[in-house]
């Protein structure tokens, strides 16, 4: 019987199967006159066409009727199905899938969700909190912290008696990506029409150009002060400067809610789900938050999904589990990080962000944010963060001099660099 984990959070779901096979896509879908378009290709054109588009269907997953009617869709329960379908299938057609539902996903939703496995057709083989499956190898009591698109998860998971549970869980509506990325388009659009009386947002195309960029132009503000964009229009090229400290203090009042319960953790330790990464440089609370890796949680249910199954009686969301044997504690404020990445006679540090593209001649690292490469990675915290690209499971646990990491087949050497 082949298996795979899906986690789904919809800034970007992911099937991971067990031969490692891996598949991710954001939670877009496009109706049109042949089908249901979802991913990345869904939203290449989602400011364009704005009346084929949807992307709530997962935080409202139900069978309401749509308001218009469409011959392959009568509810959001047929969009998610046709992008379910697409993810099991790019993921190889698991005869069994174990989920990591947020805690956002009510009972009855939980339910349709089921149903629709099932109908794929595959077995449903569990259902556990996608944040207690992140936090399966937590030391101490974790304040773990996940943006979808249209509601952030806020999850406290604490290690006790040898077992893991959750012990505090909030849902916020309305403070996921999707409103930080139109506060961010606002105010490079007062912006522009305060400086040029242009308004791109009310072009379909240079609306659709800034949302494209968004996320690329976070990431960077997270280690740059400032960031200079330029946008077409009709009065040519116009230039924008992005300032860091204003953009937190739009990401500070747009997450304002989630204040009073990061409060009432603060002696947690805070832990970002991967694609809350941005708010580890953008969000003074979360400046020495740990960054997940993007396949931390299905990775985990895929190894331990057999130890995990014998606990359980029944498709119902785990939100504790008894831990076999202790968990080893992971430290390494002692002893020596690997300050470079070494390929051939380069070496390249990594205080900042290092990308690699993969070329004819083999790797090609530079210091900086390449959409194009193959990995982007960083030393953060004293651990190695995934910033870009799928290779995220090739990362070591623990920045060691002498650990490797592996992109296309090739290794490239982590060393310690001394500073004369």
């Amino acid at each position: 019987m082949t298996l795979a984990a899906i986690e789904f959070n919809d800034q970007s779901l992911l099937i991971h199967a067990e031969d490692e096979t891996r598949f991710s896509e954001p939670g877009f879908a496009r109706l049109t006159g042949e089908g249901i378009v979802t991913g990345d290709e869904a939203r290449a054109v989602a400011w364009r066409e704005p009346q084929h588009m949807y992307n709530q269907y997962w935080c409202h997953l139900n069978q309401t009727p749509l308001a218009n009617r469409h011959r392959f869709a009568r509810h959001h329960g047929d969009i998610a199905f046709a992008q379910l379908r697409k993810l099991w299938q790019q993921g190889g057609s698991a005869d069994s899938l174990l989920l990591l539902a947020p805690g956002s996903f009510t009972r009855s939703q939980l339910s349709l969700l089921l149903g629709m496995v099932q109908a794929l057709p595959a077995q449903p083989g569990l259902v556990i909190d996608s944040a207690l499956a992140a936090c399966l190898d937590a030391e101490g009591d974790t304040l773990y912290v996940d943006l979808h698109m249209h509601e952030s998860v806020l999850t406290v998971c604490s290690p006790a008696g040898g077992a893991i549970r959750i012990i505090d869980q909030e849902i916020f509506p309305g403070t996921g990506i999707s409103q930080i990325h139109n506060s961010v388009a606002r105010h490079i659009s007062d912006f522009l029409i305060e400086s040029y009386r242009f308004d791109p947002l009310h072009s379909s195309s240079t609306e659709q150009a800034i949302y494209d960029q968004i996320p690329h132009w976070l990431t960077r503000l997270r280690w740059e002060p400032d960031v200079t964009i330029k946008l077409e229009s009709d009065k040519g090229e116009l230039p924008c400067i992005l300032r860091q400290d204003a953009i937190k203090r739009l990401i500070g009042e747009r997450l304002a809610s989630i204040r009073p319960f990061i409060e009432e953790w603060q002696g947690c330790k805070p832990v970002l789900a991967h694609h809350s990464g941005l708010l580890a440089g953008l969000m003074d609370e979360f400046a020495d938050a740990r960054v997940a890796r993007r396949s931390a949680g299905t990775r985990r249910v895929l190894a331990r999904q057999t130890e995990i199954r014998a606990q359980i009686d029944g498709l119902y969301r785990v939100r504790e589990l008894r831990r076999e044997g202790e968990v080893a504690a992971h430290r390494m404020n002692g002893e020596p990080l690997a300050t470079h990445l070494l390929w051939g006679e380069l070496a390249m540090p990594l205080s900042k962000p290092l990308s690699i593209r993969l070329t004819d001649n083999g790797p090609r690292m530079n210091n900086g944010l390449d959409k194009d490469a193959a990995l982007t990675l960083v030393l953060r915290n004293r651990s190695l963060e995934a910033l870009h690209g799928a290779a995220d499971g090739a990362l070591p646990r623990d920045c060691r001099p002498g650990e490797s990491i592996r992109v296309g087949g090739h290794e490239l050497k982590l060393i310690r660099v001394f500073d004369d």
